[in-house]
C-alpha cells in the first residue's frame, strides 16, 4: 500500500515537473504563428481597409512581446494565439473594406465629374485655361489611383480636383475681363507692326515688282483684318483674337519676304557689274 501511494506521488511530481518544464519555455511557435497572420494582413491591405481590426492585432502583439521579454511565457503564449486570430480577423475584413472605400472614391469621382463639367460649361477652357488645366492633372491622378485600387488616395485627389475645377470655374469672370484688355494690347502691337512693314514695303518697292499683286491682296486682307478687329474686341474678343492672328501671320510672312529680298542685290546693279 505504501509503495502504491508513493507511486502516485512520484506520478504527481512527474506531471508536475511536466507542465513547470513546458511553461518556461517560450512560446516560439505561437510567436511564428502570429507573425505569419501578421504579414498576411498587411500583404492584404488591411493597414489601408481594415486599420481599427488590425490596430487591435498590433496591440495583443505589443503586449505578447513585453510578457516574452519579461520571461510570462505562459500569458505571451496566450496573447501570441489571441493576436493571431485578431490578425486573420483584420486580412478578412480588407474586402468590405476596400468596397467602402471604393464607393467613397466613386461618390468623390462624381462630384469631381460635375464641377468639371460645370466649369467647362462656364467657359474655363476659353477664359482660365491654366486653373483647367491644373484641375485635369489632379483628375488624371485620381483615375490612375483608382485603376491600381488606391481608393484612400484617389478620393483625397477627386476631392481636390473637384476644388480645382470650382477654382477653373470661379476664374472665368475674371478671365472674361482681362481677354478684351489682353486683345487690346495685341492690336496695338499690330497696328504698330502694320506700319513699320508699309514703311519697308515702300523702301523695297523697286523689288517688290514681281511680288506687287500678291503684296497688294495681302495689304489689303491686313487692313480689314485690324479694322474688324477694332470692331469686335469688346463685343467678341475670342473671334478678335483669332483675326488679329490671321494678321499676324501675314505681317510675319512679309516681314521675312522683305529680310531676304533686301539680301539679295538688284538686277539692275547686276547687269551693270556683267557690262563692266
Amino acid at each position: 500500500m505504501r509503495m502504491a501511494k508513493l507511486s502516485v506521488f512520484v506520478s504527481v511530481v512527474f506531471v508536475l515537473a511536466m507542465v513547470l518544464v513546458s511553461c518556461s519555455k517560450p512560446p516560439e511557435a505561437e510567436k511564428e504563428a502570429a507573425k505569419k497572420a501578421m504579414n498576411a494582413a498587411f500583404s492584404a491591405g488591411a493597414d489601408q481597409y481594415a486599420s481599427a481590426d488590425l490596430e487591435a492585432a498590433n496591440k495583443l502583439w505589443d503586449t505578447a512581446e513585453s510578457q516574452m521579454k519579461e520571461e510570462k511565457y505562459k500569458e505571451a503564449k496566450e496573447s501570441y494565439i489571441g493576436a493571431k486570430a485578431a490578425f486573420e480577423k483584420a486580412a478578412a475584413a480588407v474586402e468590405a473594406g476596400k468596397k467602402a472605400a471604393a464607393d467613397q472614391a466613386n461618390a468623390e469621382k462624381e462630384a469631381a465629374k460635375k464641377a468639371m463639367d460645370a466649369a467647362m460649361s462656364a467657359g474655363a477652357d476659353k477664359f482660365a485655361s491654366a486653373d483647367l488645366e491644373a484641375a485635369r492633372r489632379v483628375w488624371d491622378s485620381a483615375e490612375s489611383q483608382m485603376k491600381e485600387e488606391k481608393y484612400r488616395e484617389a478620393k483625397e485627389s477627386y476631392i481636390g480636383a473637384k476644388a480645382a475645377f470650382e477654382k477653373a470655374a470661379a476664374g472665368v469672370e475674371a478671365g472674361k475681363k482681362a481677354v478684351p484688355n489682353h486683345a487690346k494690347a495685341a492690336l496695338k502691337t499690330l497696328e504698330a507692326d502694320w506700319k513699320k512693314l508699309q514703311v519697308t514695303a515702300k523702301k523695297m518697292e523697286k523689288k517688290l515688282k514681281d511680288k506687287k499683286q500678291t503684296w497688294t491682296a495681302d495689304a489689303k486682307a491686313i487692313k480689314e483684318g485690324l479694322g474688324k478687329s477694332k470692331k469686335m474686341i469688346d463685343s467678341a474678343p475670342a473671334e478678335a483674337k483669332a483675326k488679329m492672328d490671321a494678321v499676324k501671320t501675314l505681317i510675319d510672312k512679309w516681314e521675312t519676304t522683305f529680310k531676304e529680298m533686301a539680301k539679295s542685290p538688284s538686277k539692275a546693279k547686276t547687269t551693270k557689274k556683267k557690262k563692266s
